[in-house]
C-alpha cells in the first residue's frame, strides 16, 4: 500500500468526527488510478475498470465503541466484451457498503483505524472488485449477437448417419455420436 499523503481522497480524518453531522459525509470522485495496487490493473477475468475514469464514493462515518463504522456505497463503470459476439460491453457495479474499522482488525472481518486518518483505499478496492461481474457477458443487442454467433447445422453427410432431428451440433463434439454403448 502506498502512502497517498494527507489530503488524499481515500484518507479520511479522524477529526472530522467531531464535529456536527454534514462533516461525517465523504462523497468524492475517485480516479481508478489511485486504486491500483502496486500498478496492476482493476479487473476480475475480462472485465476491467479504466484508471482514466473515476469511482463514485458516498460514504457516512459513524464513531461507535471501538471503532468507526462506514456506510454507504462506491459506483463504478466497467467495461467487457460479449461473450457471443465480441462487441464493447459497459455495465455499472454498485457495491453497498457496511465495514468497521478498528485499531485491531480481524481479518476479513474490519479493517484498520488510524491514529488521525481512516485509510479507505484497501475497502474501496475489495468493495469494487467484488462487484465485478463473474462468468459470461452478454451485450444488450440480443437479436444483432445471435445472428454473429456461429451457427453449426449437422446433416446425415457430415456424420455419415441419419438424424433424427434436424437440431444444432457444435462439430467439436462430431466424434462422440461415433461412440456405441453395448445394447446399442
Amino acid at each position: 500500500m502506498r502512502d497517498l499523503g494527507s489530503h488524499s481522497e481515500l484518507r479520511f480524518p479522524l477529526e472530522r468526527l467531531q464535529r456536527s453531522e454534514p462533516a461525517r459525509t465523504w462523497n468524492v470522485e475517485v480516479p481508478i488510478a489511485l486504486l491500483e495496487d502496486l500498478g496492476a490493473p482493476l479487473q476480475v477475468g475480462d472485465v476491467a475498470l479504466v484508471p482514466e475514469e473515476a469511482a463514485v464514493v458516498e460514504l457516512v462515518f459513524d464513531q461507535v465503541h471501538g471503532g468507526v463504522t462506514v456506510n454507504g456505497k462506491i459506483s463504478v463503470v466497467w467495461h467487457a466484451e460479449c461473450s457471443r459476439c465480441l462487441s464493447e460491453v459497459d455495465g455499472l457495479a454498485v457495491a453497498e457498503i457496511e465495514e468497521l474499522f478498528e485499531e485491531n482488525p480481524q481479518e476479513g472481518e474490519s479493517y484498520q483505524l488510524g491514529e488521525e486518518f481512516i485509510d479507505l483505499e484497501p475497502m474501496v478496492r475489495d468493495a469494487v472488485l467484488l462487484e465485478l461481474p463473474v462468468g459470461v457477458i452478454r451485450c444488450s443487442a440480443i437479436e444483432e449477437c445471435l445472428e454473429s454467433a456461429p451457427t453449426y447445422l449437422g446433416s446425415e453427410d457430415d456424420l455419415g448417419g441419419s438424424q433424427e432431428s434436424n437440431e444444432m451440433k457444435d462439430p467439436r463434439w462430431a466424434v462422440l455420436d461415433e461412440l456405441k454403448f453395448e445394447g446399442e
